[in-house]
């Protein structure tokens, strides 16, 4: 029964909503969904199912192209349903992603930079980790200090356990946490993530570019339109 009324559910969400943003929930926490859902809030409704029943849902929904899709997918999953375009959801989703401390094995995003501080933790064994690391320390009342800036990853770089602890302990971020978008289905068009992304400084770039030579066409064939007569 819970999960007839679960499939209903989403078939209703489904239907009445020609945007569905599929995601990928393999690494993504609890407190980064409900920052993204405040700030959805009365444009679109964030759901997590699971991949079975969302795809009987979509089947239900006449979904075909979104049940095929989460046929495909052997991950968990969450979804994303609104009217709001995607390729703009998609940018608000990339600037909705925060740096945080990283966890082991993960990759870095940015050089990671441990600035001088008091830590706040009382000297012990803990000395051995800041010194295998080569983060210059000292101890001022009662505490470990971090005497200098220090590099202690480069972006790419992947973060060993020690490191991923240590970070932790300092909040000190390293990695980015967000959405991770699998694909957008606007009606039965699906549109993958590398299409939904847009380049608004190349676009910029090119406007420019293309009112400059315009205006240079103008003005060499002497056509007075307003845009070459205000200069």
């Amino acid at each position: 029964e819970k999960k007839a009324r679960e499939i209903e559910l989403l078939e209703k969400t489904f239907r009445e909503n020609a945007v569905v943003m599929v995601l990928d929930l393999t690494r993504t926490s609890t407190d980064v969904l409900q920052r993204f859902r405040s700030s959805f809030r009365g444009r679109a409704t964030i759901r997590v199912a699971k991949k079975t029943l969302a795809t009987i849902a979509a089947e239900r929904a006449g979904r075909k192209a979104l049940a095929e899709l989460l046929k495909g997918l052997k991950v968990p999953v969450g979804f994303i349903a609104t009217d709001v375009n995607p390729f703009r959801l998609k940018l608000e989703i990339d600037r909705g992603r925060i740096l945080t401390p990283p966890k082991a094995g993960e990759k870095a995003d940015i050089d990671v930079v441990v600035p001088p501080m008091n830590t706040g933790i009382p000297p012990g064994p803990i000395l051995s980790e800041f010194g295998k690391l080569r983060i210059p320390t000292r101890i001022e009342g009662g505490t470990i200090w971090i005497a200098k800036e220090t590099v202690v990853a480069k972006k790419g770089d992947e973060i060993s356990p020690a490191l991923a602890s240590l970070l932790a302990k300092l909040d000190v971020p390293a990695v980015y946490r967000g959405l991770s978008v699998i694909a957008a289905v606007d009606g039965e068009v699906v549109i993958r993530p590398d299409d939904l992304t847009l380049d608004l400084e190349a676009f910029k770039k090119d406007l420019a570019s293309g009112y400059a030579t315009a205006r240079t066409l103008l003005i060499e064939l002497g056509i007075p339109e307003p845009e070459v007569i205000g200069d």
